[in-house]
């Protein structure tokens, strides 16, 4: 009895002892690609260093690594941080933490290594977000493929870019929510309407490109340069409501093929998108002439 109790108290006090939660801040790459540095807010309980700690994704994709160094107030190394403090922190890794989609960045969950957590309902979680988050839906080549429009990826530069496009055009751009995708469409509209209007390839500009898969060796490109298609592709926008002299809010759908972009030989591979649809697009409006080295 006096072996188990002995044992008993061990496990409670070194779970005691490890027992915190800390939320990540940005994270930046060390010396090695096992190595990051960054703050960390802690949540509650006390991290000290040394302590071997997990890093979870919202995807429920787990990172573990050891604290090597601890930075205070004053960039002064400490031994440890507590509950309601924000330390800077030196992790080395068992993998590298800076690769797929879900690699390490600002406000993951941080446990002691080895401490339970439902990742599944963490993914669950993650997972509703994204589907809550598709404002553009459509089949690629028969199968969904869904995406969300990109930060700034909705603009309407009525007098065009300064140096870039000098010219009246709407640029759409949806980025792909099915991990490990990690493609993205760009349409520009040429001298775009501010009503409900169908545009033809010789209207319009597309890039379709990225990796399928998230491996970069496997990087594709497809589409056409202003006005030079040579294919069915198009887009419809079936909804411009003028919200204000710099906001809009639209919607429509595209269809068609684009094939691969070659700089030799000939083009043998297409791409289908059909029933894709976007809705509520918020569009930011430029009424001058931008100018990216930031005169408008």
């Amino acid at each position: 009895m006096k072996i188990i109790t002995i044992a008993i108290f061990f496990i409670s006090f070194h779970s005691f002892a490890q027992t915190f939660t800390a939320k990540t801040g940005y994270m930046y790459l060390g010396e090695k690609e096992t190595e990051l540095n960054g703050g960390m807010e802690i949540k509650n309980g006390t991290i000290k260093k040394g302590d071997k700690i997990d890093i979870y994704a919202p995807t429920g994709r787990k990172f573990t690594a050891v604290i090597t160094r601890i930075s205070g107030e004053g960039n002064r190394e400490v031994s440890q941080i507590k509950a309601g403090e924000y330390g800077y922190f030196d992790l080395k890794f068992t993998e590298n933490p800076s690769t797929g989609k879900d690699y390490i960045t600002k406000d993951y969950k941080v446990y002691p290594a080895g401490f339970k957590v439902n990742s599944s309902e963490m993914k669950a979680d993650a997972d509703a977000k994204t589907a809550a988050s598709v404002n553009f839906k459509s089949k690629l080549n028969g199968k969904t493929w869904n995406a969300k429009v990109n930060y700034k990826g909705a603009s309407f530069w009525k007098k065009g870019v300064k140096g870039l496009l000098e010219k009246p055009y709407l640029q759409l751009q949806f980025a792909s929510l099915q991990t490990p995708d990690e493609r993205l469409i760009t349409i520009q509209v040429l001298y775009p309407k501010e009503t409900p209007a169908k545009y033809a390839s010789k209207d319009l500009e597309v890039n379709f490109s990225g990796t399928p898969d998230g491996n970069t060796a496997h990087t594709e490109m497809y589409g056409f340069v202003s006005g030079k298609g040579n294919t069915d592709f198009s887009l419809e926008i079936t909804k411009w409501q003028k919200v204000s002299a710099t906001k809009a809010i639209i919607s429509g759908k595209i269809s068609g093929d684009l094939k691969e972009v070659k700089l030799l030989g000939t083009q043998k591979q297409i791409h289908r998108f059909s029933d894709g649809v976007f809705e509520n697009v918020e569009v930011e409006v430029f009424n001058e002439v931008y100018d990216l080295m930031g005169k408008k």
